[in-house]
């Protein structure tokens, strides 16, 4: 990262601050407008910015074979619809095909879809809750295959207001 002190930027000379058509504001900032983009033009270029190539990792193959039921136990850490430690499980049912998965989930409460791809050992999912009404919560488990169990987070919202969890579960 470039670091730039006062002593990069000399004080103007007075052909900056009355500028030849007379108005000392505008040229004055024009120019120091024009200055400021050259430069963060230049910071961008040199940071590996605006180059259109991207950096993303190749993805990783599976590790872990998610299909199955598991039996989830949640808690809340965050969000305005239940108070945080508040404590509920669901039941999830997957089926995995190459990275992806997909399934349903069912808690005392309601229901839905869950929806994701498997990288190494990762789960990224995303629920869509149909029932009591529709919300969309995203999060990541991560599978232990050896003693199957999952553990993780999830957060979104639902027309009860925001939430945010952790989970482990336990693969039947």
């Amino acid at each position: 990262m470039l670091a730039y002190t006062t002593k990069d930027f000399p004080a103007p000379a007075k052909s900056d601050i009355v500028p030849d058509d007379g108005n000392p504001v505008q040229g004055g900032v024009m120019k120091r407008l024009a200055a400021l983009a050259v430069i963060a033009g230049f910071v961008l270029v040199g940071c590996g910015g605006g180059g259109g190539s991207s950096n993303s990792p190749a993805p990783v193959p599976p590790t872990v074979d998610v299909t199955g039921t598991w039996d989830v136990s949640i808690t809340s850490t965050g969000g305005n619809q239940v108070p945080v430690g508040s404590h509920w499980t669901a039941i999830i049912t997957t089926v995995q095909t190459g990275s992806s998965a997909s399934g349903t989930f069912v808690t005392s409460g309601g229901g839905g879809q869950v929806s994701g791809s498997v990288s190494g050992d990762d789960l990224d999912m995303t629920i869509a809750q149909t029932s009591p009404c529709a919300g969309t919560y995203h999060g990541i488990g991560m599978v232990n295959a050896a003693s199957n169990l999952m553990s993780g987070t999830y957060s979104g919202a639902d027309c009860y207001g925001t939430l945010e969890t952790s989970f482990t579960a336990t693969k039947r």
